[in-house]
């Protein structure tokens, strides 16, 4: 009897002590699961390049070891000509550093615009494609048609990192490339013409195309209501045009999905030498000081072949130079004297408070730059091959 009660006595402990093992055991079980996910995902940090070298640039993202591109990668590329697509991205760039700092905030490609919506954006409004932000094909072939308004769109945007593997969304920049000349064929393959687009009617079509885009971005819902967005509408140059084009107006929305009042801005990108120069025109004084720079150099090297350049103006005065030399010669040691006479002679000709960026070409291929430091000397870097 007193066996049987000791069996039983063991039998009333065990049990209990059987069940809270197995509830143990699998608490650990889902324990060391959600611990290899975390480790697994803290691995995945993000890091930042270094702005040492130029403070006025943002710091880009680095994730998983690589640079994090945008989902619409290639797009300006592809819809916009060699001058523009770079003048376009800078233009956009610049005009970010003006409402999102440099110093706390992280750059980064789009991320929420995927290349397909960009695309149905720019396309045509038809049946198939509500989203199209230009207008519906009239069924003409002539300048009567209705020419592509919207060229281009890029976006960018501003984070900040909260944790090792966080960011969150701190600000926006669009960029709307305009047409003020749309380039069309009648036929597959065929001759190219020329649509010139009057001003006031692009402005016009930038500002509706502008308040669409703002409500389509307030409507996704990582982006929010509160997320700053600027929307910065640049004019593209004509195809043929060396230099690219400029922003003409933006708006700073800082909440909410309505435009009240779009703020102008007044820049220019003039070439040089000037075709017609009556005295009157924007770089009249500046033509005159190239036309000079550029006979200095002449006189001491006949072989120059041409000598071209584009002045930055903000509001009537030039905030940068960009001139490029091409020479018909090739030899290094002809090619360092020309570099060294020019960062001899530059300070004679173009101010000293402002940036100066000369590219020397021999034989069609860049040799060397000259650009000029934050004072205000030049410095030369070759471009030689070993």
């Amino acid at each position: 009897m007193n066996n049987k009660n000791t069996q039983l006595s063991v039998t009333k402990y065990v049990i209990p002590i059987f069940f809270l093992m197995i509830v143990l055991i699998i608490i650990l079980y889902f324990f060391n699961n959600n611990q290899s996910k975390v480790v697994s995902d803290s691995g995945k940090k993000i890091q930042t390049t270094n702005t040492e070298i130029n403070g006025n640039d943002y710091r880009s993202i680095i994730k998983d070891g690589q640079y994090v591109t945008s989902n619409a990668r290639g797009i300006v590329v592809t819809t916009q000509n060699f001058f523009n697509a770079q003048s376009f991205e800078n233009a956009v760039d610049d005009m970010s550093k003006k409402f999102f700092s440099t110093k706390s905030l992280l750059f980064q490609e789009g991320q929420y615009l995927s290349s397909n919506t960009i695309n149905n954006w720019l396309g045509r409004y038809s049946q198939d494609n509500p989203e199209g932000l230009n207008p519906a094909d009239n069924g003409r072939t002539d300048n009567g048609r209705a020419p592509y308004y919207l060229q281009s769109i890029l976006e960018n945007d501003f984070v900040s990192q909260s944790s090792a593997n966080k960011l969150d969304l701190n600000g926006m920049a669009i960029g709307l490339a305009m047409n003020r000349f749309d380039d069309y064929t009648k036929e597959k393959y065929g001759s190219v013409y020329t649509q010139e687009i009057e001003r006031d009617e692009m402005e016009i079509q930038g500002k509706a195309i502008g308040q669409k885009v703002l409500q389509r971005l307030r409507s996704i819902k990582d982006i929010g209501n509160n997320t700053p967005i600027l929307l910065v509408m640049y004019e593209n140059s004509s195809n043929d045009d060396i230099a690219g084009g400029t922003v003409y107006q933006y708006y700073l929305s800082k909440e909410g999905n309505q435009i009240t009042k779009w703020t102008n801005i007044d820049i220019k990108n003039v070439v040089f030498p000037l075709t017609d120069n009556d005295g009157k025109n924007t770089g009249s004084q500046e033509n005159v000081l190239f036309t000079n720079f550029q006979d200095d150099i002449t006189h001491i090297f006949p072989t120059l072949t041409n000598a071209t350049a584009q002045g930055h103006y903000e509001n009537g005065i030039i905030t940068g130079w960009k001139i490029n030399i091409n020479t018909t010669f090739y030899s290094t040691s002809e090619i360092k004297v020309l570099a060294n006479y020019i960062s001899q002679i530059a300070p004679n000709y173009f101010s000293s408070n402002i940036p100066v960026t000369i590219s020397i070409y021999g034989s069609n291929q860049i040799q060397a730059v000259v650009t000029k430091n934050v004072s205000g000397k030049y410095d030369i870097n070759y471009l030689f091959s070993y």
